[in-house]
């Protein structure tokens, strides 16, 4: 619902745009001039919305011969979305503001000065440029510079074996046009130089083609962790219907798929449990069953991945330590880099990144004296528009320390 009234907000304002340089084309040119500078950009306005319904119908989905081209048309949808966007605002702000100077001005309306509205007017196409170096700025570089991201999670009571245990997460990974092989082997390349003792991989593994199996599966197989690679599923992984040839790939690569499933981790001389559920939404999740099967081979913390924070308080409550998710990429374009800072992912979950805390007291009583902490990845990949503004990809390295 928060989505399609952003995307109404968006068209609204794209239209408003397009009326806006429609006039002021219809007063710069006449006669067949002015009908095809009108012509023009209507297309171009076409041409810059294509993407939405592009995305709608087919995902990434594209040729071969036209990937080239899916990639520049997104790309310059991105720039000129949110460029175009605080541009409007920008020009609505200058219409506005002597309307606003005057309700509270007590002086009787001066002559207007030409000079002060040149100098407005060039102020105000300064400013409008400013949209565009920035939203060109996340389609360019925003997505592609990485964040390795050092953080503790917290674990009451952990035992000196699991103490400084290091856990790296990848997650929305969503191999595709913006995320080629060649990408993708360089955060490999980056976590395996971390040296972790487990890897946790979260879904959205792929964006929406079965074609995108094969390259992800060979970029992920030379990751390399102590304790061993575990991965659950995500939306996307569904929507692509590639779910069991991801889980069949990932197996013969030795990465434990974890699909309502748990594994025993023995460390030094104690056990560690990882569970893995499917996706909340489009896939069959089974908590119960998941902590269920840990129980056979209890190990002294739990430890769930969910693409999905959303289980958070559930999981709580049934005593589980650590939860590991992503899914809302950090919103992607945020109004400053804090994990705070608005942005679409704010307005649909409380839990759009970083890391979130459940207090023992709404936890059951088998979870003693334990709290419960959840750590949401920005994750790798991008989704919808290829922007990335004040949240980059993010590499999330863990270290369980005790509390």
């Amino acid at each position: 619902m928060i989505f399609f009234l952003f995307l109404s907000l968006y068209l609204f304002l794209q239209g408003l745009l397009f009326m806006r340089l429609r006039n002021q084309l219809q007063r710069r040119f006449q006669g067949n001039k002015a009908r095809w500078a009108k012509f023009l950009l209507g297309l171009f306005f076409l041409l810059m919305l294509s993407p939405f319904a592009w995305r709608l119908l087919f995902g990434w989905q594209a040729d071969d011969s036209l990937s080239w081209l899916v990639r520049i048309l997104f790309a310059a949808s991105a720039v000129w979305s949110f460029g175009s966007t605080g541009w409007i605002f920008l020009l609505m702000a200058y219409d506005l503001f002597p309307r606003v100077t005057a309700l509270f001005s007590r002086r009787p309306a001066s002559p207007p000065d030409p000079g002060r509205r040149l100098f407005l007017k060039k102020g105000l196409t300064a400013a409008a440029a400013a949209p565009f170096v920035v939203s060109g700025y996340g389609v360019l570089f925003g997505r592609h510079r990485f964040q390795v991201d050092h953080l503790d999670l917290p674990v009451n009571g952990l035992s000196s074996s699991l103490d400084q245990l290091s856990v790296v997460q990848l997650t929305d990974i969503h191999v595709g046009p913006f995320m080629p092989e060649e990408e993708l082997a360089a955060y490999v390349e980056e976590v395996n130089g971390l040296k972790p003792d487990l890897i946790a991989l979260t879904g959205d593994f792929v964006s929406a083609s079965p074609e995108e199996v094969a390259p992800c599966v060979r970029a992920l197989a030379r990751l390399r962790a102590r304790y061993g690679i575990f991965a659950c599923m995500g939306n996307h992984d569904v929507y692509a219907r590639v779910e069991e040839d991801l889980t069949r790939e990932f197996e013969r690569q030795g990465v434990r798929v974890l699909r309502n499933d748990a594994a025993s981790i023995r460390v030094g001389n104690t056990t560690l449990s990882v569970l893995g559920i499917d996706d909340l939404r489009w896939g069959r999740p089974d908590l119960a069953r998941a902590v269920t099967l840990a129980a056979t081979e209890p190990g002294e913390m739990r430890l769930l991945l969910s693409h999905r924070p959303e289980v958070f308080p559930e999981a709580a409550r049934m005593g589980l330590d650590v939860v590991l998710s992503g899914h809302y990429h950090g919103g992607q374009v945020k109004l400053a880099p804090d994990p705070r800072a608005l942005s679409i992912a704010r307005l649909i979950t409380p839990y759009a990144e970083g890391l979130f805390h459940l207090s023992r007291r709404l936890q059951t009583s088998r979870a003693g004296a334990k709290d419960s902490v959840l750590f949401v990845s920005r994750g790798i990949g991008i989704t919808g528009l290829p922007i990335r503004i004040n949240c980059p990809p993010q590499i999330a390295h863990l270290t369980l320390r005790k509390a």
